[in-house]
């Protein structure tokens, strides 16, 4: 500590002819409400440099800056750091001290000297409640100003008032403004955050479908379980038709297992004709197309729940007894009443996604044969899977037929994405 206090009299003596700012080590605080750091002058740093560089390589290295925090501990730590912390109510509220405790002190040099220590204080934010910060030498040995800070507290709005070594932060109701800038940045998060997942996913897929390829080439029997995992996890992404699937299977009784394996099949066959011919399907967007057919089923299903008119036809019997005949004379309709058809339709419009990692294994079948197959035929069952649970889940509930009707539009406005913009 002597060997500071020596270089604090230096840098007094060395600076003498400059303002009476200059007389003492001046220090910048800034607080952060848990936290408080204390910015050196370049003066007094430079000073302190040319004390404890004792290597001279223009530094404070770890062990010069061990030296450093314990001269500069053995002044403050008696001193409890030369902060003070308090709090008053507005208007006429008795001031009262807040004790702390000093946790976590870490010294740095990057061309000045920081100082920068942690806090734990109990202190409940109030409106119109006053929290006092300030940082004092009453021996002199140190001068102090406050930074402009931007302490922030959650739900409300706090104007800080500084005097020199000293600030007061005042706690108010947050403005319509800063409230509806706090929730639009909570929003932007919580996108944020969205986006991050899906980004962190589509790299996860990356990743095993290289391990994957790295297996096959092993031919390892852990090509399997990941094979069948993969085709499952990219399924699960959006735009792999499990919203329409969901629309499609609400309050219906279909067998949902078959019509899932028939969209896992129209995959592995889509993949070996793209793998086959991909000179000519490079020319192809098979995802806009995709979209714009999922698009399409949906305006039909649509129209089909929304369509409650039908013509009947009277036929008399020669015992005289009359039946009823539904007049339907479109043979397009006729198509597009068809279950079957639209089953078909549906997986087909589904099955017409690409799947990147089934086509690229698909590849390797001339050379690996049986192996590449069989891991094929697995990410075909693992996207059925995923398709299978959107559709399974949806038949365990009742759905209103005005949900049915909003779940239909939404497909179509998917699709219309999937086709413009994929």
């Amino acid at each position: 500590m002597l060997r500071l206090l020596t270089i604090i009299v230096l840098s007094i003596n060395i600076y003498a002819c400059a303002l009476c700012s200059l007389y003492t080590p001046t220090a910048h605080v800034s607080f952060k409400g848990n936290s408080i750091s204390w910015e050196f002058s370049s003066n007094f740093s430079q000073t302190l440099l040319d004390g404890y560089d004792t290597n001279n390589d223009k530094t404070l290295d770890e062990n010069e800056l061990i030296k450093v925090k314990a001269a500069l501990l053995d002044y403050l730590l008696p001193r409890k750091f030369l902060t003070t912390l308090k709090y008053y109510d507005l208007p006429f509220g008795e001031s009262i001290d807040i004790k702390f405790i000093v946790k976590d002190i870490k010294v740095s040099f990057d061309k000045e000297l920081v100082l920068e220590y942690f806090i734990d204080y109990d202190f409940t934010p109030k409106i119109d409640r006053v929290l006092v910060l300030s940082v004092e030498d009453l021996d002199g040995f140190f001068n102090f100003k406050i930074k402009e800070n931007s302490y922030q507290v959650k739900d409300f709005s706090i104007n800080e008032n500084i005097n020199l070594n000293a600030v007061y932060y005042e706690f108010k109701a947050p403005t319509f403004i800063q409230a509806t800038t706090t929730k639009i940045e909570e929003k932007s998060k919580e996108f944020e955050t969205g986006i991050s997942i899906y980004e962190n996913m589509l790299k996860f897929l990356a990743a095993l479908q290289s391990k994957m390829i790295s297996l096959l080439k092993d031919n390892s029997l852990l090509l399997y379980p990941i094979a069948l995992i993969y085709g499952f996890l990219h399924a699960l992404l959006p735009s792999h038709g499990k919203s329409i699937t969901a629309a499609y299977f609400m309050n219906s009784k279909k067998q949902i297992l078959f019509f899932s394996l028939k969209v896992g099949f129209i995959h592995l066959i889509n993949a070996f004709i793209i793998a086959g011919f991909f000179s000519i399907f490079s020319l192809f967007n098979l995802s806009k197309i995709s979209g714009f057919l999922i698009s399409l089923l949906a305006c039909i299903l649509l129209y089909l729940k929304l369509s409650k008119k039908q013509s009947v036809n009277i036929v008399e019997k020669p015992n005289n007894i009359k039946s009823f005949k539904l007049a339907n004379n479109s043979k397009i309709l006729k198509v597009v009443k068809n279950e079957k058809a639209l089953d078909n339709f549906l997986a087909f419009s589904i099955g017409l996604l690409p799947c990147p990692g089934l086509i690229l294994v698909i590849g390797f079948i001339q050379s690996l044969g049986a192996v590449a197959f069989i891991a094929a035929i697995l990410i075909a069952l693992g996207m059925s899977l995923a398709i299978f649970l959107s559709a399974f889940i949806v038949t365990r509930f009742k759905f209103s037929k005005k949900l049915e009707i909003i779940s239909l539009i939404f497909v179509i406005f998917v699709g219309l994405y999937i086709g413009f913009f994929q």
